[in-house]
């Protein structure tokens, strides 16, 4: 703990744990401290991340996801969102990296049964509990995963061009575009805005730029259309 940013992603991320109780949330179960360390204890999950479930899928199934998976997978996940987001509390950083994947017995977890998979979200070194005197404005996260708005900001201070909006605060709706690039990922087996650059990256978010085969029913086209709305206003609640 030698530097101060990292104990107060540590810190921050310990007390937000001890009030996020919820079936579909990595439990901390407590800490330990010493002059140079922090010692967080959480429970075991050992599933691996959803990364790396997707990606042992698709060697050992040739494809992605389901999307009977996928519903199964999704149906977790936001209702860790929606715990989340009623605590006034924003992630900030999800992705595929930070959901992880439960099983309860070895079978299932080697066979990559995703269909018995419990997910947990980690991760919460970034997240910000926000209200009157709180706003969220940082520019933090995964570009990949980052809303527009959030990307846009990352792109001005990378060029070191003048930005009046980098105060600008931003809401949990930040949270639905970053899950919906994880669903689409999970479905398509690769990133929604695939890019080299961030310039590109940020060109093709603009441009809104993602392509879904015709295979993908048209319930899932929605449900991916209805997060991945440029305006987060127009983003799923």
């Amino acid at each position: 703990m030698d530097k101060y940013e990292t104990k107060k992603y540590i810190e921050s991320e310990i007390e937000l744990l001890k009030t996020l109780h919820h079936p579909n949330i990595v439990k901390f179960e407590g800490y330990k401290k010493t002059n140079n360390c922090y010692y967080v204890t959480m429970e075991f999950v050992n599933g691996g991340s959803l990364s790396d479930c997707l990606q042992k899928y698709k060697k050992k199934y040739g494809k992605p996801f389901s999307e009977e998976v996928i519903q199964h997978l999704m149906r977790q996940i936001i209702s860790a969102l929606n715990f989340i987001h009623s605590k006034k509390v924003i992630h900030r950083d999800l992705k595929l990296d930070n959901i992880m994947a439960s099983f309860d017995n070895e079978n299932d977890k080697n066979n990559v049964n995703m269909l018995r998979a419990k997910v947990k979200i980690i991760d919460f070194g970034t997240a910000i509990k926000v209200g009157p005197n709180n706003l969220a404005t940082t520019v933090i996260g995964s570009p990949v995963n980052m809303d527009p708005a959030i990307l846009k900001k990352l792109e001005n201070m990378v060029s070191n061009k003048a930005n009046r909006d980098s105060k600008q605060p931003y809401d949990e709706k930040v949270d639905i575009w970053s899950i919906g690039t994880a669903c689409y990922e999970m479905l398509i087996g690769r990133p929604c805005f695939d890019a080299e650059t961030l310039d590109e990256l940020v060109t093709k978010v603009e441009a809104g730029s993602y392509s879904v085969p015709t295979t993908i029913s048209k319930e899932m086209v929605s449900f991916l259309n209805a997060m991945l709305q440029y305006v987060p206003e127009n983003r799923l609640i």
